[in-house]
């Protein structure tokens, strides 16, 4: 399996090119997959924006790849050429003081060279980090398989109770996907978005109620919404300082804040401390996922519980990658995969 493959290297901020580069080879402990697809993801966009540090240039981008295998190595078990894959880019040891809890988004041994960047044609990965992809699932669903985990692990620190009112800041591919979640949890769900296309999406997958920040006060008609109590959990899908001042306005006394996306370039909020303190609020992050948070991800994708095709608008070929990059950037659309085929 020796030569060379397509790949897009990124050798700057919005300097993307598909270019020619080595194959990779695998050793006796590592499959060797074809990549069919793979999702851009918000961590791509900070990288190719600028916005966050990388080890070192050029590198191929993209995690949320999805393949079939073509190559198995001795000592593999369990997996054979031809088997349709996703692989959980965190190699977690197993070892270390946080998986000894099983904090395992915190571990602090992952294996480095565990899973390959994915937009490319070929990719490989550790066995221990596989899952099977089930036959009714395609692979542009499951490059959502990542993304879905990470809104699992933070749906869980939101204390979701069957009638809650919950509202969704940002109505993104992640916004959308934490709305089915708490509809599945039995919520009464707001979702929120300066986009209007964006809300119209969320009421077709299941919004009891939209509110536009750029037409309203979002604190004063997630009150109105809410009897004027406020939220019982708030789940900020979106960076900047302003969304998450205005989804700690929301939540109700004993709600949940949970500031899901991270902030590019980092920046600092103004919070008064009495908010936290007379309305008992619980504010809290939520970072990456666990194997088993993967795991269920996979399985709410094909059960249908999480519908994940409506979330597609845009799929490209590996030569438009950059096309498709600039599309996230300007918030053209919503989730753009590239299939390498």
């Amino acid at each position: 399996m020796d030569g060379k493959m397509k790949a897009a290297l990124l050798y700057g901020p919005y300097d993307l090119r598909v270019g020619d580069v080595e194959k990779p080879t695998i050793g006796e402990d590592k499959v060797l997959v074809r990549i069919d697809a793979c999702g851009i993801c918000p961590s791509d966009i900070r990288a190719y924006a600028g916005m966050r540090k990388v080890a070192s240039f050029p590198y191929v981008p993209g995690h949320e790849w999805v393949g079939h295998i073509v190559e198995v190595g001795r000592n593999v078990q369990g997996f054979q050429e031809g088997d349709r894959v996703v692989p959980d880019w965190r190699a977690v040891c197993g070892k270390c003081y946080y998986c000894r809890r099983g904090i395992f988004n915190y571990c602090g041994n992952l294996a480095r060279d565990a899973v390959r960047g994915g937009f490319c044609e070929f990719g490989y990965a550790i066995d221990q980090n596989l899952r099977f992809i089930p036959d009714n699932v395609s692979y542009i669903e499951a490059c959502f398989t990542e993304p879905l985990a990470c809104c699992i692990n933070g749906i869980k620190r939101c204390n979701i109770k069957v009638g809650d009112d919950v509202v969704i800041v940002g109505s993104g591919p992640i916004g959308l996907i934490h709305l089915q979640l708490a509809k599945h949890l039995g919520a009464r769900v707001i979702s929120c978005d300066i986009i209007e296309e964006r809300l119209e999406k969320a009421r077709s997958l299941g919004a009891d109620e939209t509110i536009n920040p750029s037409e309203e006060d979002p604190i004063e008609r997630a009150k109105e919404l809410t009897e004027g109590r406020g939220a019982n959990a708030v789940i900020v899908a979106v960076g900047g300082k302003k969304p998450i001042e205005q989804g700690i306005g929301m939540a109700g006394i004993l709600g949940v804040v949970n500031l899901f996306a991270g902030t590019y370039p980092q920046t600092k909020i103004d919070l008064d401390p009495n908010v936290v303190h007379y309305k008992q609020l619980s504010i809290t992050g939520s970072h990456d996922y666990t194997p088993h948070d993967f795991t269920v991800a996979i399985k709410l994708i094909a059960n249908g519980t999480v519908k994940v095709k409506p979330l597609v608008s845009h799929v490209l070929p590996l030569q438009k990658v950059k096309e498709g990059f600039d599309i996230v950037v300007g918030q053209k659309g919503l989730k753009v995969v590239i299939e390498m085929a």
